[in-house]
């Protein structure tokens, strides 16, 4: 009798016990909260990052430099604390996001009890009554099953008999292609981008023309996001992103030495190569920086053309060009 079919959950936990058993035999040590600790580095160091995803699953339009404030996570009550991991206030609206690694059963209800303590925490009074509004709430899988649902649904009943449709986003990081990640800008998902091959990875050191491909898909990756950055006025991000995605990469590839080797020595490379013409670039800049000046372009259109660390240069270049003469 044929055995039972795995379903994409199983698959999901065998792989991940095949690589962390793989991991201690080459004495590769990991941190099991990895994903957790680079998804909250990059909400604390980018946040603008985060506006893509919200634009993607709310269907708003707001511009990557957007003014907006991150608002506390951390809620205390009587049987302890509750924490979060991003909150933003856009505009006047709010928006939660979490990340998860894997599908998790309890989270319709995590959501819901988060929700309802943001929503409580910028409570409004009017008149005879408290006015509480939930924000708009989505949770981003960066693992998921088939059956995963596209939302998190609570029905809440009162004691009148009206009954309440609370909903979250479910947004499936896997789902998304590299070409629509870079159409929508959503930089956030790029640390995560390997791990749809999750599978493909536990043989990689045994697979010389997968490692190619995987080799030539990254530099494809690496190109196409110093262009988003630049465009987006952000270019400095460059070099703390590629470190992200190299995180990650190192601990994807921590059962595979020599495929982990090829990937970090490639990403070495391509930093090493863009931070050269970063200088470049910016060597020209202050360059230019100092002839506005010396032809008595105002500060305030100085501001406007050149970042503050471009104007600082320029105006040490020219005191000690002074001191020189």
């Amino acid at each position: 009798m044929a055995g039972k079919k795995a379903s994409g959950k199983e698959k999901l936990k065998r792989t991940e016990k095949k690589t962390a058993k793989q991991a201690k035999e080459v004495n590769i040590e990991f941190s099991p909260t990895i994903f957790d600790d680079v998804y909250r580095t990059l909400i604390s160091r980018m946040p603008q990052f985060v506006i893509p995803v919200i634009n993607d699953a709310f269907g708003t339009k707001y511009r990557m430099d957007t003014e907006f404030e991150q608002l506390k996570n951390e809620f205390y009550r009587k049987d302890g604390k509750i924490v979060t991991d991003s909150i933003f206030l856009i505009e006047g609206h709010i928006y939660h996001v979490e990340c998860q690694s894997n599908e998790d059963k309890t989270m319709a209800i995590r959501m819901f009890e988060y929700d309802f303590e943001i929503a409580l925490e910028h409570a409004r009074k009017k008149k005879d009554y408290l006015h509480v509004e939930l924000p708009e709430s989505a949770v981003i899988y960066l693992r998921h099953a088939k059956n995963t649902p596209d939302k998190l649904t609570v029905e809440v009943s009162a004691p009148n008999g009206q009954k309440m449709t609370y909903e979250s986003k479910v947004i499936k990081v896997q789902n998304y292609t590299k070409s629509v990640i870079f159409r929508k800008k959503l930089l956030l998902f790029l640390p995560f981008y390997v791990m749809r091959y999750e599978e493909e990875l536990e043989t990689l050191d045994k697979d010389a023309k997968r490692l190619e491909a995987l080799i030539k898909e990254y530099l494809d990756i690496y190109s196409k996001m110093e262009k988003v950055l630049e465009e987006n006025g952000v270019s400095e991000l460059y070099g703390d992103l590629l470190g992200y995605i190299l995180e990650i990469m190192d601990y994807m590839l921590r059962s595979q030495k020599n495929a982990r080797k090829e990937m970090d020595n490639m990403g070495g490379k391509i930093l090493e190569s863009y931070t050269e013409k970063a200088e470049k670039k910016g060597a020209q800049k202050v360059v230019a920086a100092v002839k506005d000046i010396a032809s008595g372009m105002k500060m305030s259109e100085l501001k406007k053309k050149y970042s503050a660390e471009t104007i600082k240069s320029a105006k040490e270049t020219i005191k000690a060009a002074k001191s020189i003469a």
